[in-house]
């Protein structure tokens, strides 16, 4: 094959690739979760082969750098805040969050979270597969619990207050990009 028409094929093939991306809405600077008034913590872009899959945004009461504090002695009301910039299949998304489930908790989190994590992944499963622009809010609600929304609406309640700060591990603790730590702890 002519080398000129590799090249053009490549070109476009990286056109589409650009194009399937789409543009999420910028991550916004505040938040309300549960009548609370929540600042941008820090945010970050997920990537897969260099490619942007969504924006992360982590709101909290107050700004703070200490992941360890985030996840075991804050208590006030959070939001983890994904505008997708792909389109995911659920398959693979819902892959990906086992993966880092996986790597994030012991098999002891795992069998003491198993009703909590079983319930997660079904409300995540709701969703379908992930198109460009859709908004992923994973909110923590004190005297309510773990609330997941999908576009500005509720999917999903899951109570109590442990199992939402064992899950933020999934971005600040071990995430599968250390970049996402990074970011949401006000580094990026």
């Amino acid at each position: 094959m002519n080398p000129s028409r590799i090249l053009f094929a490549l070109a476009l093939l990286l056109a589409a690739i650009g194009r399937a991306g789409g543009q999420a809405p910028a991550t916004p600077a505040t938040a309300e979760v549960g009548g609370q008034s929540l600042v941008l913590n820090g945010k970050a872009t997920r990537t897969v082969w260099g490619f942007p899959v969504y924006h992360v945004g982590l709101f909290l009461e107050e700004r703070n750098p200490d992941g360890v504090a985030i996840m075991t002695a804050d208590r006030g009301a959070k939001r983890i805040h994904m505008n997708m910039l792909r389109a995911v299949e659920k398959k693979d998304f819902m892959a990906t969050v086992r993966e880092n489930v996986d790597q994030n908790l012991t098999t002891a989190e795992k069998e003491t979270y198993a009703a909590e994590l079983s319930a997660y992944l079904g409300h995540l499963e709701k969703g379908g597969d992930i198109q460009p622009g859709r908004i992923i809010t994973i909110d923590y609600v004190p005297g309510q619990g773990t609330v997941l929304g999908l576009d500005g609406r509720e999917v999903g309640t899951i109570a109590g207050h442990d199992f939402y700060h064992v899950m933020l591990r999934l971005w600040i603790g071990r995430p599968l990009q250390a970049s996402i730590k990074e970011g949401l702890l006000g580094g990026g």
